[in-house]
């Protein structure tokens, strides 16, 4: 009777034990597919800040490109002008176009019909790109320094400014872009433009 039943519960153990090996290759399984998501989520924001970074640095480039060229201007219509909001004038480095090419130029800060605080480029002809986009409640503004270092939000200046008055055609000596984002720290770029922020005497007039 004995040797009747060894073979039934040889055979219950070793069913039993593809029981146990099977649970545990799920348990593993499980557990991999997890480490595995979330490591795929884990490269994915990676990629996003990057990407996102990448895109700040090359607007921050562009942005300190075309103000590195800025001109002060002799003639009325060509003066260099801005304030909070946005500024304009002329630059030897716009975006379109190859270095040295005058050219008139303008950055605006706007908001998007969703409410996103957005950068745009303007240059003639139709160009005007998006050079960035802030989260919804997001705020900027430009601020301009004088020659004596003081910030101001309008230039040229208001007139009880004695450093500059609304006719001489000067530029600022460095602009700052601020932006407050809603959802992180305040960032800032900012541009130093050409060590002559006065326009060349027009011999013309002597």
């Amino acid at each position: 009777m004995a040797s009747e039943h060894t073979p039934r519960a040889q055979r219950g153990m070793t069913l039993l034990e593809l029981l146990v090996v099977m649970t545990v290759l799920a348990l593993v399984t499980s557990l991999l597919m997890q480490g595995f998501g979330t490591a795929l989520s884990t490269y994915e924001r990676v990629q996003r800040r990057q990407s996102e970074g990448l895109l700040l640095d090359l607007g921050y480039r562009w942005f300190a490109q075309t103000l590195s060229g800025a001109q002060a201007e002799l003639d009325a219509p060509r003066y260099f002008h801005g304030d909070a909001q946005g500024l304009g004038g002329i630059t030897h480095s716009p975006l379109l176009g190859g270095n040295g090419q005058v050219s008139f130029f303008s950055w605006q800060l706007s908001e998007t019909r969703n409410g996103e605080l957005q950068l745009v480029y303007s240059q003639p002809n139709g160009v005007e790109w998006t050079i960035h986009r802030w989260p919804i409640g997001s705020r900027g503004r430009f601020i301009y320094r004088t020659a004596n270092g003081s910030a101001t939000e309008q230039w040229p200046p208001p007139p009880n400014d004695s450093l500059s008055s609304s006719g001489d055609g000067s530029i600022p000596s460095a602009i700052a872009l601020e932006i407050t984002p809603s959802n992180g720290p305040i960032q800032r770029w900012y541009a130093n433009l050409p060590g002559r922020t006065y326009p060349r005497p027009d011999y013309r007039d002597f």
